[in-house]
């Protein structure tokens, strides 16, 4: 029995020196990302061994908020992956390229929401004070989001999120950067259609567990949606006590976290049963 495996990246399976905590300095890490010429984003060996591995042995489909240009910098051991979830699930990548059947999908969804992204980014800039040194940042046709050189007040997020909510957009704050993105666009609602199109290619069993691992509030939707699923203990669901009752927390922080996740997957995936019934439709 295999497993359907869908994981997000920045923060769960690969780290930034900053964002890795002091294990970095005797992790000994492997570098899967380079970035204006200097190394961003790491793993732990064994992280990095594991998931080779696990890739080898059942479907793993990488999952995050990064753009594909973004994501494709990533040398992540195991690939190529054949499906990759980016955008928070704005875009599905089938063999490294953009799924053009997806992209009218999610057009779809988004023509019937109340505002548009150009909307949204005019009222978003609007609110940002000139001395947080604010850049506001587009990902064509899908979402907005701010990187700043501090962490956006509190009560400006909770003014902006209020605005939002009734004109179909959600928030999340992580560290200095602040997400607003279409509540169709959601990572499980892209893994749900991944997963439809391995059960028919038959490289999945219809009754294959979902396991998902991710540290964000975007990454809510997937670890609810998922059979099995696990988070580090750390980031922005770390922040809000996120738990639910198939949710497994890491004994550890940063880096050797990223560790636990990946040896985690892959002792759940060689252990899978069938699921008695697996979700069919796309929510």
């Amino acid at each position: 029995m295999t497993a359907f495996v869908t994981s997000d990246l920045d923060r769960t399976l690969i780290y930034s020196q900053a964002a890795a905590g002091p294990a970095f300095a005797t992790a000994d890490p492997v570098c899967v990302e380079i970035y204006r010429d200097a190394p961003l984003s790491h793993m732990s060996p064994a992280s990095h061994a594991g998931l080779a591995a696990l890739a080898a042995a059942t479907p793993v489909v990488p999952t995050t908020t990064r753009t594909p240009e973004q994501y494709l910098r990533v040398r992540l051991p195991g690939a190529p992956f054949p499906y990759a979830i980016c955008s928070n699930g704005g875009e599905i990548l089938v063999d490294g390229a953009p799924d053009p059947q997806w992209q009218a999908h999610i057009r779809g969804l988004l023509a019937a929401l109340p505002a548009g992204l150009d909307t949204i980014a005019a009222q978003l800039e609007s609110r940002l004070a000139p001395e947080w040194g604010a850049r506001l940042r587009l990902v064509p046709g899908l979402f907005a989001y701010v990187v700043s050189d501090v962490r956006v007040p509190g009560d400006v997020v909770d003014e902006w999120r209020a605005h939002c909510a009734p004109l179909g957009w959600s928030i999340s704050q992580q560290g200095r950067k602040l997400y607003t993105i279409p509540e169709p666009v959601t990572k499980s609602r892209a893994a749900l259609e991944v997963r439809r199109r391995l059960e028919e290619a038959g490289a999945l069993a219809p009754g294959a567990p979902w396991l998902a691992a991710g540290d964000g509030a975007l990454d809510a939707d997937l670890l609810e949606a998922a059979d099995a699923a696990i988070r580090p203990r750390h980031g922005e669901l770390e922040e809000l006590g996120f738990a639910l009752p198939h949710l497994t927390l890491t004994a550890s922080r940063g880096i050797d976290a990223g560790a636990e996740i990946v040896a985690w997957l892959a002792d759940r995936a060689a252990t899978a049963v069938p699921v008695p019934d697996p979700i069919k439709e796309i929510r």
